[in-house]
């Protein structure tokens, strides 16, 4: 895989997270020699979140695959930022000019009009 410079960049207030949207899709995570199954959670402007059954440590840096939709591929570079309990929460950091097309593609037909509104939480 071959990775261009980074394009997801934060255009959000300091503190502020981008907008998520939950996708659930089936996906890959690879580093090494190492290939494992994961589930692709949500997404949002420059991050992933991703639950698998194998232990990631903060700071690793991994590549991912998924299909965003019928025949719009993903991959990237990633970033572990948290881990818990099998739920990790990954930023892009760099991604194939292909890729992040059918990004920016796969947002924009799905979640054009919601990037801008605030992100809804579940209180506890």
């Amino acid at each position: 895989i071959h990775f261009g410079r980074s394009i997801f960049r934060m255009n959000k207030a300091k503190g502020e997270r981008p907008r998520r949207f939950q996708i659930r899709r089936r996906g890959e995570l690879s580093y090494e020699d190492h290939r494992f199954i994961c589930l692709i959670h949500d997404i949002s402007e420059n991050g992933i979140f991703i639950i698998c059954n194998y232990y990631l440590e903060i700071g690793q840096e991994l590549a991912v695959r998924f299909e965003l939709g019928p025949g719009l591929h993903f991959e990237a570079k990633i970033k572990v930022r948290h881990f818990s309990d099998g739920c990790c929460g990954a930023q892009i950091i760099e991604v194939d000019p292909r890729s992040d097309s059918n990004w920016k593609q796969f947002l924009s037909d799905n979640y054009a009009d919601q990037s801008r509104l605030s992100e809804r939480r579940a209180r506890l």
